[in-house]
């Protein structure tokens, strides 16, 4: 629940506005073998400059600040994100541990955690249940507690937004007891000495989000005839729509009618879809994974992909989904 740290990271993003609006913050703790800034310097490719005596400027999205705090790293980017990427993530954790927060203007942001070249959890910072990674589970319930709440608020309709950026910094910081110093932050010069990181390559990724969720399952379905594909998004669509209660059935209706019809449904009636409260067991706990399915559902090919519709319901169907698996499974095999 909130604590002293979250009200550190809500006065620190209050500081300057444009903190709110976007940052990448890393740690880097030592697991089997010590870490340094020069370290940290060789798994990054980057090179220490000064942006003022460099032409041409370097790309802001590279640009980077390192301190070493105890035995550990923190690196700071006030506008890249490359701290959030999977790649750099299994470089910097190498025989090390690694945490990173990060969130662009949009809102859309993550919490990482990266060991000996793994990335064992990426939790969507906005929705504390949507994790994916080799390891999910091991944010428990005790790190999860306030983004949770938050989200419920969210969902229950208390409030409009909460401030998840500083509860998701405040988690960070529980879990590696290291604090980014909002005077250092403040001391950083825009055309002073920094870092910038050198070419990364990107890993092979898949399209969408079930590629995440299930590579194998994405890759079997994008290789399969489209009735076949079809056929599972309606499956999958109508679980959603009829295990949950509707606040908006009447647009959760019109979703399952437009794919079961391989018909576009209007963007007004996705809307509704989307701010459609799904609740089950008597009213209960708004479930945000249910509406966003059948909003996927139906994306347009230019604003989205159906197919992750699958990927949701496997976050608000946990316990149904194995089945409904092995359901997709069997159209598979039978095409």
């Amino acid at each position: 629940m909130p604590d002293d740290v979250t009200d550190y990271y809500r006065a620190f993003l209050r500081t300057r506005s444009w903190y709110a609006e976007g940052m990448s913050w890393t740690v880097i703790q030592p697991g089997n073998s010590a870490v340094t800034e020069d370290v940290v310097l060789r798994r990054l490719r980057a090179k220490r400059v000064t942006i003022g005596e460099r032409s041409p400027e370097p790309h802001y999205a590279k640009v980077a600040y390192l301190k070493q705090i105890g035995d550990a790293v923190v690196m700071y980017q006030p506008n890249g994100f490359e701290g959030a990427r999977h790649e750099v993530l299994r470089w910097l954790s190498d025989g090390a541990r690694v945490h990173n927060v990060d969130w662009t203007i949009n809102g859309n942001g993550s919490v990482s955690y990266a060991v000996y070249g793994k990335v064992l959890v990426w939790m969507d910072k906005n929705d504390p249940d949507r994790r994916l990674g080799e390891r999910p589970d091991l944010f428990d319930d005790e790190d999860l507690a306030e983004l949770r709440e938050a989200r419920r608020q969210v969902d229950d309709g208390e409030v409009v937004w909460p401030d998840f950026d500083p509860m998701a910094m405040a988690l960070v910081e529980r879990r590696t007891g290291v604090r980014l110093d909002l005077d250092w932050v403040e001391g950083l010069e825009e055309d002073g000495p920094c870092v910038v990181i050198g070419h990364i390559p990107d890993d092979p990724a898949p399209r969408g989000t079930l590629g995440r969720i299930d590579p194998d399952l994405d890759a079997r379905l994008r290789g399969s005839p489209a009735t076949v594909r079809h056929a599972a998004l309606l499956l999958v669509v109508r679980a959603i729509a009829e295990r949950f209660t509707w606040s908006d059935p009447q647009a959760v209706d019109a979703s399952v009618t437009a794919v079961e019809q391989g018909e576009p449904l209007d963007q007004e009636t996705r809307v509704r879809v989307f701010r459609s409260r799904a609740t089950r067991e008597n009213g209960g706990e708004h479930n945000g994974s249910a509406s966003h399915g059948v909003y996927l559902a139906t994306s347009p090919a230019d604003m989205g992909d159906p197919l992750d519709a699958i990927g949701a319901a496997s976050y608000a169907l946990p316990g149904e989904w194995p089945a409904l698996r092995r359901e997709i499974d069997a159209l598979l095999r039978r095409r």
